[in-house]
């Protein structure tokens, strides 16, 4: 019998790590998709789009909260208790630059631009990925799958790279006012860097894949 096929004969029945992550994934797919609405048009960037980002970022502090009681709490957990906090911590970063993408592009007044619609979907699409990568780490009973949804989500985040490089040129090439230039190129690094905290998850999660499939 193999080291980690010992450990998981010890791992704790109740799985309340897998039910808080997957909680996590439920509420980063919501928020996501709140933000693709938010995001289609300079009307739609309200304060109800706000407040909206807003309770789903202090949503996600609460479950993120609880993943480290339950740390504290249990001795023997389904995997590495750093793997544990570091996943819980990387996607709490994605719901905080979700967060703070749409607070700056309203607070900040930022011109719009079409490239926030294209990113919020992009980001719709890993926080989607990520979803089906957590529900189906439980158990470790099918890797291959969340296998797939890593692979995809690091190709998104090459696109959105992409995105963000063109969307970067294009912005200094303009004849925009200095200060609305600033402030798109705020919006546009958060935008992209929730991509990167996206990927970073996925590279939690194939790690971990590795240690116990």
């Amino acid at each position: 019998m193999g080291i980690s096929a010992f450990f998981r004969l010890f791992q704790p029945k109740d799985k309340v790590f897998y039910s808080l992550f997957e909680q996590v994934a439920d509420n980063l797919t919501a928020m996501s998709k709140d933000m693709v609405e938010g995001m289609k048009s300079p009307d739609t960037i309200t304060e109800a789009f706000y407040n909206k980002m807003e309770h789903y970022e202090h949503e996600n502090d609460k479950l993120t909260h609880n993943i480290f009681i339950e740390l504290g709490k249990n001795f023997i957990t389904p995997f590495d208790r750093e793997d544990i906090h570091q996943l819980a911590s990387s996607l709490d970063d994605i719901a905080d630059f979700i967060y703070a993408s749409s607070k700056y592009t309203l607070l900040y007044k930022s011109p719009y631009i079409s490239a926030y619609s294209t990113f919020a979907n992009l980001i719709n699409d890993s926080t989607l990925e990520l979803k089906k990568a957590i529900y189906n780490m439980r158990d470790f009973k099918k890797p291959k799958e969340v296998l797939v949804s890593c692979v995809e989500i690091n190709r998104i985040e090459n696109v959105a790279d992409d995105v963000f490089s063109k969307e970067l040129s294009a912005l200094f090439e303009s004849k925009k006012d200095v200060l609305d230039i600033i402030k798109i190129k705020n919006v546009l690094e958060y935008l992209e860097d929730v991509t990167d905290k996206c990927e970073e998850s996925a590279n939690i999660i194939e790690s971990i894949l590795v240690k116990y499939s």
